[in-house]
């Protein structure tokens, strides 16, 4: 947004104060979300404040420009030229974006994607770029060279038919133009004669492949079925309700860890604004060559089919208005909840017979998608003066929205009642809405890679991929939302596009509750951490297992065994005896320890004195930060340097499983990894293993991220060797990515990216080691 419109969190802030000197929030917990919408609503002074920043939030939307469709097509054309196809891939999406629609410079955006899409052997993106330049405006001189592009893509995908349909189309198009010099028309004739004789030699020679079997039918199926009574749940489950907890899902049979017991699409979810250029924003697919909203350049889609359902129910009255949602943050999928389910009418029934029902018969109102929604607990009660105010200015600027800049009330007017009591209405829904989202919003999250490293000239990657978990959008999930939390949790969450996947992560007996985790872990979290995380978000006290073995205020064994101390005898960790002290390692400051501090090993439970070990630890601290540094600048040799000094110290004074140990071996195999020492690198990534292992488990996702590195490294390793590698280097890393392939298909399934990316380097692997036993058997020794 920019800088000239106030952030809506600080907007909502001086409004905050501004209300409490109205006296507008007095008595605000007393009321329900109707009655709070009707009382806020009626301050016309508040009003005037959200109109006149909502006029100054639209303003600032992007619009279709066709100079700045030229200027990204532009520097698209400079960059691809210099052979940056990442680069002018991005540039040439700018420049569709941008295009007005039906314009030639859109023609022009797309013929030039498609070129660096060819180049990326993106052959049917490539394809169907080409086919949309073709129908827009696209100069008639360079259509015949589009065109032999386009046969060149089904020649590829081995759509002969296709293939030689174009290249008629090409002909004609020169007996069309006669404009064309004779030598462009030759030139023209000769690409379609070669371009036959390829088609010709690969029907000869080319065996049709079988179809490939799409993500989309690698998806699972639900344990025993789909539960009649509850949408998008195994038959193995049940919804139960307790007016001690309120509803809650159990078994109803013993379930193996691996069972597939949710899948789910979200009623809605709208993609975060940092992920607008390359997600879908209708089932959040990554985006390669997008389609643009027609009408505003914020919004874009994986194809035509998402684009149609996008603005034939909610876009078409989001459109225009990005700038506004993306400033919201999570109220903008409040307002998706309601668009999504139509015009006010409808929307405000569904509510009305919904509410009707005690959440102990919220079990039955699961089979309608929205009553689901609206079933959900809102929590306004249990919340404070400032955030409900917030939720509803937030709440009533969207509905003035709706109001002022959509056409949302106009379609519907003949079936509601006086226009203002509609409005309240729909602000009051939209309030509660986003109330539920607090406790039952969630995110969709997608393994994101960082390459650290260029790729081979012939397209094989040779990177060292650092991988984390993105949030790419937030989404409502009704009946997934069933489930309470535990910080030890028995189920794992997954996603393809929007579907969210949910399998046991071990075994769970018959008549056992099913347990989600809503964040606080407590392999990630001490106990107090999370049980203030708990009721600062979801107002609850927990008494999961994890937090009823270790209540304590600050002592938590499972945390400080990630920070502890070597022990000299056994090399086991050094923990706290009593509960109340900090946990030893990087975590506790130096000056705060006194000479004689003794801590007890954990393996062997001899008392050892630690000031000499912190001291260590400090010390490696600062050798550690020094070596980053000098790694950001890009002098690698220092910054090896300072990291193996920092190794050494933390070696001896650190426990195995420390963080801060498991950090720096991280950064050396990075370090030597942009060097070209890949050995070296894997030697320190198989270092880390054991501590990953311990914190998470033998089968976690964690430990499954992990080997991806590592077998990445490793792959780096033996496609760099002048030689065939030896046969126990292939050994190694296939084994590693078979450990890898077998978490993952447990966690998640031959849908998941990560699982495919572990599946082609085990074929690349398997080819390498036939090539290894050839090569062999050809000298006469083995390798």
């Amino acid at each position: 947004m920019s800088d000239a419109v106030a952030p809506w969190p600080y907007v909502l802030d001086s409004l905050t104060k501004k209300a409490k000197e109205w006296s507008l929030m007095n008595g605000l917990e007393k009321k329900n979300e109707f009655e709070i919408a009707k009382h806020v609503m009626e301050h016309k002074t508040l009003r005037s404040y959200l109109l006149e920043w909502l006029e100054s939030c639209i303003s600032v939307s992007g619009k279709k420009s066709t100079a700045d469709s030229l200027k990204y097509r532009t520097q698209g054309n400079n960059a691809f030229k210099r052979h940056h196809d990442s680069a002018s891939l991005s540039l040439y999406n700018d420049c569709i974006r941008y295009a007005p629609p039906g314009s030639e410079e859109l023609a022009l955006g797309l013929a030039n994607r498609s070129a660096v899409l060819f180049h990326m052997k993106r052959f049917m993106e490539c394809a169907i770029d080409a086919e949309k330049a073709l129908s827009l405006p696209y100069p008639k001189k360079l259509r015949s060279k589009l065109m032999l592009r386009q046969s060149r893509c089904y020649l590829q995908l081995g759509n002969w038919e296709k293939c030689e349909s174009i290249l008629n189309l090409a002909e004609k198009n020169l007996l069309d133009q006669p404009s064309y010099n004779c030598d462009s028309i030759n030139d023209v004739k000769q690409e379609v004669l070669s371009i036959l004789s390829e088609v010709n030699e690969k029907r000869k020679n080319t065996t049709v492949p079988s179809a490939k079997q799409t993500a989309e039918e690698c998806l699972p199926t639900l344990l025993c079925g789909t539960n009649s009574t509850f949408p998008s749940v195994s038959s193995a489950l049940e919804l139960r309700y307790a007016d001690t907890k309120g509803r809650f899902v159990i078994t109803n049979q013993d379930v193996k860890q691996g069972d597939v017991l949710f899948i789910e699409k979200p009623y809605a979810f709208v993609v975060l604004p940092d992920h607008y250029k390359d997600h879908c924003h209708h089932c959040t697919k990554v985006l390669v060559a997008p389609i643009p909203c027609p009408n505003c350049v914020d919004v874009l889609f994986c194809g035509n089919v998402c684009e149609t359902a996008a603005l034939s129910s909610y876009h078409h009255w989001e459109c225009g208005g990005m700038s506004l949602m993306s400033a919201v943050g999570v109220a903008h999928l409040g307002l998706r909840i309601i668009l999504a389910t139509g015009p006010p009418s409808q929307v405000l029934h569904k509510a009305d017979t919904t509410s009707q029902h005690s959440q102990a018969d919220g079990i039955n109102c699961l089979q309608d998608p929205y009553s689901a929604v609206h079933s959900l607990v809102p929590h306004i009660k249990d919340m404070s003066l400032d955030d409900i105010f917030q939720y509803t200015a937030t709440a009533e600027l969207l509905a003035l929205y709706l109001v002022h800049k959509t056409d949302y009330f106009k379609k519907d007017t003949k079936s509601l009642k006086v226009e203002s009591d509609v409005l309240t209405e729909v602000c009051g829904l939209l309030l509660r809405h986003i109330a539920q989202l607090v406790c039952n919003a969630h995110a969709i999250t997608k393994v994101d890679c960082e390459k650290s490293l260029p790729e081979f000239s012939d397209g094989r990657a040779n990177t060292v991929i650092a991988e984390s978990q993105q949030r790419i959008a937030t989404a409502i999930y009704p009946s997934a939302s069933m489930m309470n939390h535990s910080c030890d949790p028995n189920i794992i969450n997954s996603f393809f596009n929007e579907i969210l996947i949910v399998k046991a992560s071990r075994d769970i007996l018959k008549g056992e509750e099913v347990f989600n985790c809503y964040g606080p872990h407590f392999q990630r979290m001490g106990t107090a951490e999370r049980q203030a995380a708990l009721q600062a978000q979801y107002f609850f006290y927990c008494d999961c297992t994890a937090c009823v073995t270790n209540p304590g205020e600050s002592f938590d064994p499972v945390q400080e065994r990630l920070w502890a101390l070597r022990c000299s005898s056994c090399s086991g960790p050094l923990l706290n005896e009593a509960p109340g002290r900090e946990p030893a390692g990087s975590k506790v400051l130096k000056n705060e320890l006194p000479n004689s501090h003794l801590m007890v090993c954990d393996g062997c439970g001899s008392h050892q004195p630690i000031s000499s070990l912190v001291g260590d630890a400090f010390s490696a601290l600062s050798l550690f930060r020094k070596g980053c540094e000098e790694m950001d600048k890009g002098d690698m040799q220092i910054a090896l340097n300072n990291l193996n000094r920092c190794r050494e110290l933390q070696e001896r004074a650190l426990y195995h499983g420390n963080k801060d140990l498991s950090a720096t071996y991280d950064m050396l195999a990075k370090c030597y990894a942009t060097l070209g020492n890949y050995s070296k690198s894997v030697e320190y990534l198989e270092l880390m293993l054991p501590a990953i292992e311990e914190q998470y488990g033998a089968n976690s996702i964690e430990l499954a991220n992990e080997l991806q590195k590592l077998s990445d490294v490793m792959l780096c390793n033996v496609r760099t060797m002048e030689t065939v590698p030896p046969k126990q280097i292939l050994k190694n890393a296939t084994q590693v990515v078979e450990r890898g392939l077998s978490i993952l298909s447990v966690h998640y399934g031959k849908w998941n990216q990560g699982w495919q990316d572990l599946d082609k380097k085990l074929q690349e692997l398997k080819l390498m080691e036939e090539m290894a036993t050839v090569q062999g058997k050809f000298s006469g020794t083995t390798t």
